[in-house]
């Protein structure tokens, strides 16, 4: 894809910097949210860890990982630690 003159078109050098501004965006928005996953991840291990009984167990089921994060959730699939363990995340 070179031009006349042996460069290389200008059309492909846009292309390749906006396909390149693409990835970085979108590894950049990934890697804001995969530390916050893991940390859910982690929280409801160490509560499945901890619980004893199966009454503590299915209350683990029913909170959410990070209670803090998730002030008021009027979604009805809020994510919980019984999600998570349901869809194999855990």
């Amino acid at each position: 894809m070179k031009g006349p003159d042996g460069g290389v078109r200008p059309w492909v050098r846009q292309l390749i910097n906006v396909l390149l501004a693409i990835v970085v965006l979108v590894w950049f928005l990934q890697m804001r949210r995969t530390p916050m996953r893991l940390m859910e991840r982690r929280v409801c291990e160490h509560r499945y860890a901890d619980a004893r009984t199966t009454a503590e167990t299915l209350d683990v089921d029913a909170r959410p990982p990070i209670e803090s994060q998730r002030p008021y959730t009027t979604d009805t699939a809020a994510l919980t630690c019984g999600a998570l363990r349901k869809s194999g995340r855990l």
